[in-house]
């Protein structure tokens, strides 16, 4: 009787033993996620302060009204038509055209 009593106090406390170290484990790793959370939080905090005292600084009326008196003294031409293109694809054929005219035009110069 008196083994029997022994034997399960054993086993109970072995039980009790194994949880917790695994109770202990997973929560060392729940720890390093919040750690690793917390410091890719604070580099945004930091980010969004920066973004912040950047908008601050540039929206306010003093920094607004000397890029307006700099910038009344560039004369802006208008663009031509020709050079304004719908989509971007329409840019790239343009581009390849270009390059294609570029290549047949120093094939024709290296034969002279």
């Amino acid at each position: 009787m008196r083994k029997i009593k022994i034997i399960t106090s054993i086993c109970i406390f072995s039980t009790l033993l194994g949880i917790t170290s695994i109770i202990k484990t997973q929560t060392r790793i729940l720890e390093k996620k919040i750690h690793k959370y917390e410091q890719k939080l604070a580099i945004v905090e930091k980010d969004l302060y920066e973004t912040q005292l950047d908008y601050f600084y540039l929206s306010s009326p003093s920094y607004l009204s000397k890029k307006i008196i700099d910038l009344t003294f560039i004369e802006y031409l208008p663009m031509e038509f020709s050079r304004i293109y719908p989509s971007y694809l329409d840019f790239n054929n343009a581009q390849k055209n270009i390059s294609t005219l570029k290549k047949i035009n120093e094939k024709k110069i290296q034969k002279r």
